[in-house]
């Protein structure tokens, strides 16, 4: 087998390559003292295993191993750490193997003795959709879900593979890079920062093997830094809600059915079974607009002489948010157009009751609304 070193001690190295020519069974192609130059190197070399240190100034080993597998996915890893077992556990997910330094010959050979097995074994077929449309379907309002076209649904291996996606499709919908530093602010935020590295790149690897366990290659890519998801493939609900929300502010006007459509989609607030700290602004976000648009649409129906619907609209809107005074004077106008007064004085209770915890009253408009009523 071809063999490819990294570690930016020169001894190490060494050491290494002598062990390998003593197994008889490796070959070593090239060796480099930083990942910048193995890197450089694989644009004219393609080995069969890369033994990486890492612990490496510049780039550690951990972001070598994803830079290799962009370029060769099928390339076997085997770290070379002096690290304790806590980080061991964890290289296992993306690592062929590991070697604990100083390396001594017997672990050695039983990690060539893996590496021959692994080279040799047949590699079963895995179905891959070539349709680069609606590959995934995700939903996130309510239930964390997400599925491909035949209806296989993604098992998450654990909590922080599972928050990893959410964040990346989440991040800024608008964009699909993220970089990994601010990956680890939101995700690991009390961590030290190289170990919260080695937590990241434990997910990313779980991550592609359980897209790739789907059908599904290259959906999550590394570059420069950042983490790219190919939202083009992905077809997630919050997208959609979101690209209406962005009509909304460039159309005045926009047709009942789209409205009624859109806050059908909005079933749930945003992941509400996950713990998320930093999802709060954006599902703050998306329940303002769902509110937005109930409000909206109890409006049209009411200008098109619809009072039952303008009525059912304002009330969805109160439920969802008790204390939103418009919500009130929509459904008070629904009603009066319905000539139910019972029902506009109902409505201007609950308000008053709502706003008097806030020390507050209704505001002139509202009471001119009231003031309407027939005695």
């Amino acid at each position: 087998m071809q063999a490819y070193l990294v570690d930016d001690e020169p001894h190490a190295l060494n050491m290494l390559e002598m062990f390998l020519a003593r197994t008889g069974k490796v070959h070593v192609a090239g060796r480099a003292a930083n990942g910048f130059d193995a890197l450089a190197a694989l644009r004219n070399i393609h080995p069969d295993i890369w033994f990486l240190d890492i612990e490496m100034p510049g780039m550690s080993g951990l972001e070598l191993a994803a830079n290799i597998h962009e370029v060769e996915p099928d390339a076997l890893i085997v770290f070379t750490t002096a690290y304790d077992q806590y980080a061991v556990a964890a290289f296992e997910h993306e690592a062929l193997d590991y070697l604990l330094k100083p390396i001594e010959m017997e672990r050695l050979s039983r990690t060539i003795e893996r590496l021959t097995k692994e080279k040799n074994r047949p590699t079963e077929p895995v179905v891959v959709n070539t349709d680069n449309t609606d590959k995934l379907f995700v939903q996130l309002l309510g239930t964390f879900r997400v599925a491909i076209t035949n209806g296989k649904t993604m098992m998450w291996r654990t909590a922080k593979e599972k928050e990893l996606f959410a964040y990346l499709l989440l991040n800024n919908p608008a964009t699909s890079a993220v970089h990994r530093d601010r990956i680890i602010e939101k995700l690991w935020p009390d961590e030290p920062y190289e170990k919260a590295k080695i937590y990241l790149h434990t997910c990313v690897s779980l991550l592609r093997k359980n897209l790739r366990n789907m059908g599904i290659e290259h959906l999550l890519r590394y570059k420069s830094e950042h983490y790219i998801l190919d939202k083009e493939r992905i077809r997630a609900d919050v997208y959609d809600f979101l690209d209406i929300s962005f009509r909304m502010e460039q159309e005045a006007d926009m047709p009942i059915s789209l409205i009624e459509q859109t806050l059908h989609l909005y079933q749930d607030e945003l992941l509400p079974q996950e713990d998320y700290p930093w999802i709060v602004e954006l599902s703050h976000r998306l329940e303002q607009f769902s509110l937005e648009l109930k409000l909206k649409l109890s409006e049209k129906y009411l200008d098109s002489h619809n009072g039952r619907k303008a009525a059912e609209a304002a009330e969805r809107a109160i439920s969802q948010s008790p204390y939103e005074e418009e919500a009130y004077r929509r459904a008070m106008q629904a009603y009066l157009y319905m000539g139910k007064h019972d029902h506009v004085l109902r409505i201007y209770r609950n308000l008053k009751e709502r706003l008097t915890e806030l020390n507050i009253q209704p505001s002139l408009v509202t009471r001119q609304l009231y003031e309407q009523i027939e005695v």
